[in-house]
């Protein structure tokens, strides 16, 4: 149920209500129905940055692969080669629990869809295959607990993901337009606000209390066991308590803790990715780890130097596809491109914020002829005209004047690159060659789906270093179990999602990387949290 006060005590308190705060109280109430489980949520929606999201998971050997044990061993196998760091228990861990997860959400009420042909993200690594990433079908809830969810902008159309594949980002006049409509006005949802939706009523159904507009300011842990969390208004005594309450990419003073890097332009909830989850645990004097973000490429939809006009993801626009779509290539200040554009958006978006090459201070995205007049340019599709901020230019020179990119070294890279996209084939940075990057391209295209000419006229915008959210936290054992920094294990206190260290370091092996841990170690917090509540009975 909803309350709207603090209670004295409870059996458990997760923190933040994000796909792994909420699955974790899901989990922990389903397998100990007689424990006062407590959502606890700091702003007045629910959701936190999972409603931002695709709600994707990536969840190796689920239940719709052709062979899921086969998936699991091969899985395994690609894990240890993009990170060869990763601690074995989180590697067994995440392997043998992912399938449970799935089916635990779908026996839950949970609809998710295989995306058969989305590969992983390093496709050319041995273990990678396609398949791996669910998504949440189409929520229709109760409207009591979709109006409980996060808002987000009007200008994502409730598809699925899995109809968005289908259909085409780009080809408007594929999308089945009645069928949006009637979403849109029945209030059906979609993505990460129908996963959302999904696990709230799944909560509620299994008698979780749920407080919103309520954020922790201390965890209470003595002599090696947490004992409850301080609030703003009083305190709840607690045996157990989960961090579910994402990370910090809002704010300032702990992005500092990343080291030197270009501060990205974070697409994270605004109101909830402020640090919660890190401040308590460096104030109780846990163990963190993993400095790193979820990175992304990120566009401005208005001018620079212009202050923000409104919310992020009004203004900011994650370059998922973008930057694979043929007609388009990027350069760095001295009119030279510097990687594979269709790469994961994580490794090209660390590239922009760690790289310490000066000429990736400014980076621009060009986009010729046969671009704008096909795909999208940020929220401004084919049919519109170039906004003022794109630079149209009708000659490289003008491009050049209004960018203040190197005539010379921009004309030279433009040429190159014309003679490559001629003979299909980029022999610089292989872009197109991976499956990954000609799914995110073009692939409904009669041609190479990620490599075209650039003719004028032309249009160009910045690129910036951006990320998703972070994933510098508290460090876990194989249960989600934090630790004092002497390694001396919390009992009772757990942390999952991006409130804690993520066990793939600074990788992303597929869409869903970051939802895909956070389900599973919110699944085995909690799980592990209700054994832990049996003992003391």
């Amino acid at each position: 149920m909803i309350i709207n006060h603090l209670p004295e005590k409870c059996d458990a308190i997760i923190i933040g209500s994000g796909a792994a705060g909420l699955i974790a109280a899901l989990s922990l109430q389903s397998s100990c129905p007689d424990a006062e489980v407590l959502v606890i949520e700091k702003t007045d929606r629910l959701g936190g940055t999972t409603t931002y999201s695709g709600g994707i998971c990536w969840l190796p050997g689920h239940r719709h692969m052709a062979d899921p044990s086969a998936d699991s061993k091969q899985a395994r196998q690609y894990l240890r080669n993009i990170f060869p760091e990763i601690r074995e228990d989180h590697l067994e861990a995440f392997i043998a629990t992912a399938p449970t997860v799935v089916d635990f959400m779908q026996d839950h009420g949970m609809d998710m869809e295989a995306i058969e042909d989305y590969p992983d993200y390093y496709s050319d690594i041995e273990g990678s295959s396609k398949g791996r990433s669910l998504s949440p079908a189409v929520y229709k809830g109760p409207k009591k607990i979709r109006s409980l969810i996060r808002e987000v902008p009007a200008m994502f159309p409730p598809f699925t993901v899995k109809e968005l594949m289908g259909w085409g980002l780009h080809r408007f006049s594929h999308w089945d337009k009645p069928l949006l409509a009637r979403r849109k006005l029945a209030g059906h949802e979609t993505k990460g606000r129908a996963m959302i939706g999904y696990l709230t009523e799944a909560c509620l159904n299994e008698g979780v209390q749920i407080l919103l507009s309520k954020g922790a300011s201390r965890l209470l842990v003595e002599q090696g066991k947490v004992r409850g969390v301080e609030f703003g208004g009083g305190t709840v005594s607690s045996r157990v308590v989960i961090l579910g309450c994402g990370g910090f990419s809002h704010n300032p003073k702990l992005m500092k803790k990343l080291g030197d890097i270009r501060q990205p332009l974070s697409l994270a909830n605004e109101e909830g990715d402020t640090g919660g989850g890190l401040a308590l645990a460096l104030e109780a004097g846990l163990k963190v780890g993993n400095p790193h973000c979820w990175w992304m490429p990120v566009m401005k939809l208005y001018p620079e130097g212009q202050s923000k006009p409104g919310p992020v993801l009004w203004v900011w626009h994650p370059m998922i596809q973008d930057r694979s779509w043929p007609g388009g290539i990027m350069v760095n200040a001295a009119g030279k491109r510097f990687t594979n554009e269709s790469a994961c958006y994580m490794a090209v978006g660390e590239i922009l914020a760690r790289d310490k090459n000066p000429d990736l201070d400014k980076v621009w995205i060009i986009w010729g002829k046969y671009y704008v007049k096909h795909y999208i340019r940020g929220n401004t599709s084919f049919l519109q005209p170039a906004k003022p901020w794109m630079n149209k230019s009708s000659s490289l020179a003008e491009l050049a004047d209004k960018t203040g990119l190197p005539l010379a070294k921009l004309e030279h890279t433009i040429d190159r690159w014309n003679r490559m996209a001629e003979q299909g084939r980029d022999e610089d940075f292989s872009r197109g060659e991976l499956p990954y990057d000609r799914f995110m391209g073009d692939q409904f295209r009669h041609g190479h789906p990620n490599i075209e000419k650039l003719e004028p006229p032309f249009q160009a915008v910045r690129v910036h270093p951006g990320c998703l959210g972070t994933n510098m936290g508290p460090v876990i054992d194989e249960n989600g179990c934090t630790q004092l920094k002497d390694g001396t294990l919390v009992e009772g206190l757990y942390a999952a999602g991006n409130a804690s260290a993520s066990i793939f370091g600074n990788k992303y092996p597929g869409a869903g990387g970051t939802l895909g841990p956070a389900a599973v170690f919110g699944y085995r917090s909690g799980s592990h949290a209700a054994e832990l509540l049996k003992s003391s009975q």
